[in-house]
């Protein structure tokens, strides 16, 4: 969430957060699967969820067996919220000044942080601050080159390219891995091409008619939104997601990048080590 928001803007939909009720198919799948993919790494750790929202995504993260967790975000009314909804132990504060000791969290959570921050690089550099030696962050942020070209988004104030995501994290920690979610496209021999919003065959007549029928035999929630249960259980849902085979058609899921699928996301996801 952006690091200049307002508290008029706790629960309203506007996008920047994912809020289970009232958020739109796109943002309530998207981050409900990278929080997915953050459970894996925080068994046993004590975990920072950086801009923390509405805080289904940090009481997932307790759920998947973290041995503390720490949510922070820069709304006081936002973390009051999950303080009351989820006995979060939620604490106001910004990007640029987190609110934590030197090398105090194993791993920290930032999905969709850094293009709020004016200065990303004083953002990694608070990261390295609060972390053990060791200690990871896992973190996303959407690809300029692609989320771009829907027009700018007026909360964003530090896009990047893949190459500049790549050079702000070399630049502050070691061995970043790269993953991918919502593949935009991908070369016709990859096999992500399934799961691609403009698929090289996506020309072919009667091509896109025929994997929405299979998305809604297989990955019903990649053409519709969530059901009233599903906003109502996202914390139930995180963890059975996390616990699920990724399909072929989910454009959902945070696959690791591999250079030959010459692939093309929407959004960039890593996970580095201090």
């Amino acid at each position: 969430m952006s690091a200049t928001s307002d508290n008029s803007l706790v629960l309203e939909p506007t996008g920047e957060r994912m809020v289970p009720e009232n958020s739109d198919l796109f943002t309530f799948w998207e981050h409900v699967y990278r929080y997915a993919f953050a459970s894996r790494f925080v068994s046993g750790k004590r975990v920072l969820d950086i801009a923390c929202g509405e805080g289904y995504g940090a009481a997932a993260l307790q759920k998947a067996g973290a041995a503390q967790i720490i949510g922070v975000d820069i709304s006081e009314a936002v973390c009051l919220h999950a303080r009351s909804k989820y006995g979060l132990d939620a604490r106001p504060g910004t990007a640029e000044q987190i609110p934590l000791p030197d090398r105090s969290v194993d791993v920290i959570i930032s999905f969709e942080t850094i293009e709020h921050v004016p200065d990303p690089h004083r953002f990694l550099g608070e990261c390295v601050r609060i972390l053990v030696p060791g200690g990871k962050l896992v973190i996303s942020t959407p690809n300029k080159r692609i989320y771009g070209q829907n027009g700018k988004n007026p909360y964003h104030c530090s896009e990047m390219t893949p190459e500049e995501f790549a050079c702000a994290l070399n630049s502050r920690f070691h061995d970043p891995r790269f993953y991918t979610q919502r593949p935009h496209s991908a070369a016709w021999w990859s096999p992500r091409t399934l799961a691609c919003e403009n698929p090289p065959w996506g020309s072919i007549r009667g091509s896109r008619r025929l994997r929405r029928l299979f998305q809604r035999w297989t990955f019903p929630e990649g053409i519709q939104g969530p059901t009233e249960e599903q906003r109502r259980s996202a914390i139930e849902i995180v963890m059975k997601v996390a616990a699920s085979w990724p399909l072929p058609l989910n454009h959902y899921v945070v696959r690791p990048q591999r250079m030959w699928h010459r692939e093309k996301s929407v959004y960039m996801v890593a996970v580095a080590m201090r």
